[in-house]
């Protein structure tokens, strides 16, 4: 900074001082587990269509079952620290009907932390449903 000029210094942010991309009060938490879940469902039926186009249509799907369960797996990982993220930093609880009337920042966190923890419910329950057919479908 030259001597006299009215230039404001520019502040660095140091990197500890970053913002998270899910942290308190942002609503990236609320799309993280579903998005998950479309990326679990895309693969695992990219998955058995390249598995079904390669070998045949009376192939076996044995070998991409493991894969699909295994996708599944973690994926479900995922989705349930994102629901500890929601509980312990928004104070979500697992209760359907529950009413908050709070016009105060921490009446939108809990919102936020309730409604990110219910839509990680729906996102493991969805892949629970996206594995299924691989597991029932013997061939092609």
């Amino acid at each position: 900074m030259r001597h006299g000029s009215d230039e404001q210094p520019r502040h660095f942010t140091p990197p500890g001082d970053v913002p998270r991309v899910i942290d308190q009060g942002s609503v990236w938490i609320l799309v993280a587990a579903p998005s998950i879940w479309a990326a679990h469902f895309l693969l695992s039926y990219w998955v058995a269509a390249i598995w079904c186009a390669k070998t045949g249509p009376m192939a076996s799907l044995v070998e991409p079952r493991w894969i699909i369960v295994a996708l599944g797996l973690i994926c479900a990982a995922l989705i349930a620290w994102l629901g500890v993220i929601a509980v312990r930093r928004y104070g979500g609880v697992f209760v359907i009907f529950e009413e908050i009337t709070e016009s105060s920042e921490r009446g939108r966190d809990r919102f936020i932390g309730h409604v990110a923890l219910l839509l990680c419910v729906l996102s493991v329950v969805a892949i629970g449903f996206t594995v299924i057919p691989g597991l029932v479908f013997a061939t092609c």
